[in-house]
């Protein structure tokens, strides 16, 4: 049998590994800024098209403005030239003493009249209605 071999002891010593984790932390910095790249370009992109877009609802709002105010413009203009319009039938003032409910009236002072309204008592219909029938 055998007892272990004759010998000194031998030691183990450790690589030096520096250099490749230097290498291996480069290629993995270059493979994330591949990837992240990318991504920035893509959103690069993106800011310019939303820049495009405010500065064209930007241009688009200016010339609604500018129409809205040439419009104003225009119609001021045009009142101005043609002036107020003519009042419309029903605003004008009732005529004193016309005949509004087809009766025929006095004329002049005697129009200015105001009719009473006939009493209850006297017209017809008048006084206590009692029906009886069930």
């Amino acid at each position: 049998m055998c007892a272990g071999g004759g010998g000194s002891r031998s030691t183990i010593t450790m690589p030096d590994t520096r250099a490749y984790d230097a290498m291996a932390s480069q290629q993995l910095g270059l493979m994330q800024q591949a990837q992240s790249s990318d991504v920035l370009a893509k959103q690069g992109q993106l800011d310019a098209l939303v820049r495009d877009r405010i500065a064209l609802q930007t241009q688009e709002q200016a010339v609604a403005t500018a129409r809205a105010n040439n419009t104003t413009a225009q119609a001021a203009r045009l009142a101005a030239l043609v002036g107020a319009p003519p009042p419309e039938k029903p605003a004008a003032a009732p005529v004193i003493g016309s005949d509004r409910t087809g009766e025929k009236r006095p004329t002049g002072k005697a129009a200015l009249r105001i009719d009473r309204a006939a009493k209850v008592s006297a017209g017809p219909g008048a006084g206590l209605n009692i029906t009886t029938g069930y």
